[in-house]
C-alpha cells in the first residue's frame, strides 16, 4: 500500500516522522525486533527467536509494500526508530476478507510520548480507507497501557485466551482478543 510520509506533532511538542518501512530498513528492523522482544514480556517472541536473515526481511518488506491490503509504518523521533505499526488481511477467503490484524510495538524508551497513539491512528485510518471493516488484535491482559490505548480507539474485548503465553519461569499470561469496527 502507498503512504505519503508525514511529520506529526507529539504531545511533548517534538515532531515524529511516519513513513513506510523500506528495504533499506531490514537490518535495523531485525535489531528492533530483538531488542523490543527482550524489553517487555508482552511480545510474542523471545529475542533469540528473531532468526530471519537480512535478505528475508528485505523480501518481507518488499511484499508488504507491494500489497495494497497491507501497511507497515515506522515512526522516527529525533531521527531514531521509535516504533512500528502494521496491518494485514486475516485471510484471502471471501468470507473473511473484511478483517485485518493490527500490530504495534515501540522501544521502551519511547513509551508514553504519544507515538503509539499517532501510529495506531494512522494504521486504523488506512485500514478503513482500503476497505477493511474490522480490525483485530491480541494483547497480553496485564499490558494495561496497551489495553488502554486500544480502548481509546474503540477496540472492545470480545474474548480471552487463557494461558496464551508460557514464560520460561513457568508462569502464564492470558490474551485478550480485541476488535474494532471500522465502518
Amino acid at each position: 500500500m502507498e503512504y505519503a510520509s508525514k511529520e506529526v506533532l507529539l504531545k511533548s511538542g517534538k515532531t515524529c516522522l511516519l513513513r513506510l518501512a523500506e528495504e533499506s530498513d531490514a537490518e535495523t528492523l531485525l535489531e528492533y525486533l530483538k531488542v523490543t522482544s527482550g524489553e517487555t514480556p508482552y511480545m510474542v517472541r523471545e529475542p533469540e527467536e528473531v532468526r530471519a536473515s537480512v535478505e528475508e526481511e528485505v523480501e518481507f518488506i518488499r511484499k508488504n509494500r507491494e500489497n495494497p491490503w497491507a501497511l507497515h509504518l515506522l515512526a522516527f523521533a529525533d531521527g531514531v526508530l521509535a516504533g512500528s505499526c502494521s496491518f494485514a488481511g486475516n485471510s484471502e477467503r471471501i468470507r473473511m476478507r473484511h478483517r485485518c490484524t493490527v500490530g504495534i510495538s515501540l522501544y521502551r524508551a519511547f513509551w508514553g510520548m504519544g507515538i503509539g497513539t499517532v501510529l495506531l491512528g494512522e494504521i486504523l485510518d488506512a485500514a478503513g480507507t482500503v476497505g477493511y471493516e474490522q480490525a483485530e488484535l491480541e494483547v497480553v491482559s496485564t499490558n494495561e497501557a496497551a489495553v488502554g490505548l486500544y480502548k481509546k480507539f474503540g477496540f472492545q474485548v470480545t474474548g480471552t485466551i487463557p494461558r496464551a503465553f508460557r514464560y520460561r519461569d513457568g508462569s502464564y499470561a492470558d490474551f485478550l482478543f480485541m476488535v474494532k469496527d471500522l465502518t
